[in-house]
């Protein structure tokens, strides 16, 4: 638990010196704008995946080749809605072709692990 304090702590400072930078480089109103339009977009993804879940459900189409992409423009829209810079920069990362790739194999792996271990819950829909 300690742990997760000092990263969250060192987070905070990184987040406030970028600011900080970037409020010296560019200003007050194109860094807020900034922000607005990346909290702006990141609601306008989560709503649509979520939208886009729910109506394949309910159409009884499999979503499951698509989840890990999904899995991934949804937390993709998760860090936009966040406040910060670095958020949203890793945010944006998510929407690259090559991140996924290199994220998808060890989000699966991470999901096997957690199967095997027993530590995962499955309910069945039907």
């Amino acid at each position: 638990m300690r742990k997760i304090t000092y990263y969250w702590a060192a987070y905070g400072l990184i987040e406030l010196f970028t600011y900080i930078l970037l409020f010296f480089w560019i200003g007050f109103w194109p860094l807020f704008l900034i922000q607005i339009a990346s909290s702006l977009f990141g609601i306008f993804i989560v709503k649509r995946l979520w939208r886009g879940i729910g109506q394949n459900l309910n159409e009884g189409r499999t979503i499951t080749p698509y989840l890990l992409d999904m899995f991934c423009f949804f937390l993709a829209g998760i860090l936009l809605i966040i406040p910060g810079i670095i958020t949203s920069i890793a945010g944006l990362l998510f929407f690259l072709p090559f991140v996924r790739t290199w994220i998808k194999p060890r989000l699966s792996r991470w999901v096997q692990q957690r199967i095997n271990q027993g530590n995962f819950t499955y309910f069945d829909m039907k």
